[in-house]
């Protein structure tokens, strides 16, 4: 099963200014195409913005789809909607520490069946 990435837009993907952060297509190309990952981007301004977004950085081939952030979630089974991995992402950091935390998260997901 392929894992589901899910990233905000303002302050993540792209800066303050609206350009994207250092090295976050190679991030998304390597999370897509070497492991696989379903990438999925989202915004508290909603679905149309995150899309928008990725098309004016030429990301949108990258994304399986795109959504407003949710608010409520409803499932059958809610506990299953926890998130296994949490990153903060802030401007000291960087689109490479994201990737190997993703990437050893991963590696020790295949360790553990």
């Amino acid at each position: 099963m392929a894992t589901n990435v899910c990233i905000d837009v303002d302050l993540t993907l792209i800066d303050q200014h609206g350009e994207l952060q250092p090295g976050v297509k190679d991030v998304l190309e390597s999370l897509r195409n070497e492991h696989g990952c379903h990438l999925h981007l989202w915004s508290a301004a909603g679905a149309d913005y995150a899309r928008e977004s990725a098309e004016a950085h030429g990301l949108t081939k990258l994304f399986n789809g795109f959504s407003a952030k949710p608010d409520i979630l409803v499932d059958d089974l809610p506990e299953t909607t926890l998130a296994r991995l949490e990153v903060r992402f802030s401007g000291n950091s960087a689109w490479t520490d994201v990737h190997r935390r993703i990437e050893q998260f991963m590696s020790a997901e295949d360790d553990f069946p």
